[in-house]
């Protein structure tokens, strides 16, 4: 009898391990995934609805930008709100055009644990307007050529997959009728607008044989984003304002970028450039009293070079009270976030400067160097 006992507890420990081990490598195997929901909708013409937008399965987002279309003359977007997920404390974009059935929003919340796990992040509220089915995709911009950008606290993009949806609007409904009164039919649009062609058109980062003259107000050349790098190092490699290259590439606050996006370089000088790391150029820019040239080189390796050190970002130091700006005593109340914007910087650029290793932690009484 000791040994059936003993026997039989054996294969309920190996059954033990062997549910361990599968749930451990399902939960391995799962992936951040970006949806609709639900990714089938169906709806009458003149029927209101509503889809969502949910993350799952991810950790430490605290920002993400979106680019959505859809088919204008199926549906008409009436409102799109915040699905609570990321807290919108900023909000950079919240569009969305009927005519050529677009939605762009964006938003970052400051001062806040992280979310992680799962959550919807964006409500859409839409009127079915004609018999037809709309696809709601993914929309490449200049800025963001995928549509979609998450990102967590250090301003470093979460990759996630992602899966599309579509609603398909039906006949029109039966006719109301009014007591006494004629038939309430409605009617069919006929100025259906032409739905456009998404289709991004970035820069390119092919060097040109011959260098090229550029007039004042132009553009320098094509730096392609490396791991590590963010918008003020590479301003650096130029001598160009940070704040320009946002600018002239949609990059909206907190100035999210990342690996291989392609930013178009401004002629756009920075006046009073601060001290702090430098990225490694991509092209050479030299200037002469009638017009600035830019002088494309072969693209950087994607492994470091030894040879020179700012290929990569070094450890931050502290920069020098010349080097400063400005500088500002924290008071109560104040965040690295809202100090960086009255500066127009950003929150990394101070903790790094400022050798900050938790942007959330400033005390009243710290004095900060603004660059």
């Amino acid at each position: 009898m000791s040994r059936k006992l003993l026997t039989i507890r054996i294969w309920l420990v190996l059954l033990l391990i062997a549910i361990s081990l599968s749930g451990t490598l399902v939960f391995a195997q799962s992936a951040t995934a970006v949806r609709i929901d639900p990714s089938a909708l169906s709806a009458q013409v003149n029927d209101n609805g509503n889809i969502s937008i949910k993350v799952d399965n991810i950790a430490n987002l605290t920002a993400f930008e979106l680019h959505l279309s859809f088919n204008p003359s199926v549906l008409e977007v009436l409102q799109i709100t915040n699905g609570g997920f990321v807290l919108a404390d900023i909000t950079p974009q919240n569009t969305f055009n009927n005519t050529a059935g677009t939605i762009d929003y964006a938003v970052a919340q400051m001062n806040r644990p992280a979310a992680q796990g799962s959550g919807t992040i964006l409500n859409i509220s839409f009127r079915a307007k004609a018999s037809g089915i709309s696809a709601l995709a993914l929309r490449g911009t200049p800025a963001v050529p995928g549509g979609l950008l998450l990102s967590d606290l250090n301003g470093i993009s979460i990759q996630a997959s992602w899966t599309g949806g579509s609603v398909n609007v039906g006949g029109v409904p039966s006719p109301t009728f009014t007591p006494n009164g004629p038939t309430n039919t409605p009617i069919t649009p006929t100025n259906t607008p032409t739905v456009p062609t998404n289709t991004p058109t970035g820069p390119t980062n092919t060097p040109t044989a011959t260098p090229m003259p550029i007039a004042p107000g132009g553009n320098l050349g094509t730096h392609v984003v490396r791991s590590g790098e963010w918008l003020y190092c590479i301003g650096r490699a130029y001598g160009v304002s940070p704040l320009a290259i946002a600018e002239k590439n949609g990059i909206w606050w907190p100035y999210l970028i990342f690996s291989n996006q392609k930013l178009l370089i401004p002629n756009i000088g920075w006046t009073n450039m601060s001290t702090g790391p430098v990225c490694q150029s991509q092209f050479s820019v030299s200037t002469t009293p009638s017009s600035p040239t830019a002088v494309p080189t072969t693209a950087i390796p994607t492994t470091p070079n030894p040879t020179n050190p700012t290929a990569i970002p070094p450890t931050a130091t502290a920069v020098p009270p010349s080097a400063c700006r400005a500088t500002y005593t924290v008071v109560s109340g104040d965040s690295l976030y809202q100090i960086a914007i009255s500066y127009g910087s950003t929150y990394t650029e101070l903790a790094r400067v400022n050798q900050i290793s938790n942007p959330r932690l400033i005390y009243s009484g710290q004095r900060l160097c603004i660059p």
